[in-house]
């Protein structure tokens, strides 16, 4: 009676069936793992350029709440410069009489100041600069005159600076606009683009900010386009009470 023979073992066909079906499964697994991982890295890193370009408009914005006037607004060179009032305490008298008590001259040679901080932002290279310089501003010469300060004078917050704080920046466009009362216009005001030459007229400016990382060819960019407008709010008080705003008016009224 002959005996029935057992099998022992696998076949090549069968080693490599299996072997294929476990390069499939650890290449689908391989390719999940490292897909997450770009997909997590990709949102911390946008999320990152995000946090940081939101930082700087913040505090653009907050220095532009206290902007007294424009410097210059060049567009062809991406740079921008104003004066901002800090927030020393300065009063009245010390602006409109001098230390003998004798009244200041509102005319065009006046010696008439108040404390300020000249901002000054530009862009080289993929990296946003910021420059900080305290001093004086002669508001009623013409043109206006700025006298850097004493550091003792000015608080830490408006120490003189300069430092990035923007990188990664493929594009750093920034426009002026002037705006005037218009009672045929349907708005009630008309909006004008500037030359760098009449910077000081510039009553608000539109800042375009392009972030691009660009960290490998086999990864997703990082991409942020932002465009905001800034105001000066007291020159858009200048434009709705013309000759009537301030104890800093530039028409010498006060």
């Amino acid at each position: 009676m002959a005996h029935k023979q057992t099998r022992q073992g696998i076949t090549l066909v069968e080693t490599i069936v299996v072997a294929a079906i476990l390069t499939l499964m650890l290449g689908f697994a391989w390719q999940f793992y490292f897909g997450g991982r770009e997909t997590m890295r990709h949102t911390v890193s946008q999320s990152q350029v995000q946090a940081d370009t939101r930082v700087f408009l913040d505090q653009l914005e907050l220095e532009m709440t206290s902007c007294y006037s424009f410097l210059e607004v060049n567009s062809e060179k991406k740079s921008f410069s104003f004066y901002s009032f800090t927030y020393a305490k300065m009063p009245l008298d010390e602006i409109y009489y001098d230390n003998a008590g004798n009244a200041r001259s509102t005319g065009t040679d006046s010696d008439a100041r108040i404390m300020v901080a000249r901002y000054e932002y530009s862009w080289e290279n993929g990296i946003v600069t910021k420059k900080r310089t305290p001093g004086w501003l002669y508001f009623l010469q013409q043109p206006m005159k700025f006298v850097e300060g004493d550091a003792t004078v000015f608080t830490s917050n408006y120490g003189a600076m300069e430092k990035a704080v923007l990188r990664d920046i493929s594009d750093f466009e920034v426009k002026a606009y002037s705006q005037v009362p218009d009672r045929d216009s349907e708005t009630g005001t008309r909006i004008e683009p500037l030359t760098t030459e009449k910077s000081v007229d510039t009553a608000f400016i539109v800042l375009r900010l392009h972030t691009m990382k660009d960290e490998a060819p086999n990864r997703r960019d990082e991409e942020l386009d932002i465009v905001t407008k800034f105001y000066s709010s007291t020159k858009l008080a200048e434009i709705a009470n013309p000759g009537y705003f301030s104890s800093t008016d530039r028409d010498g009224k006060y």
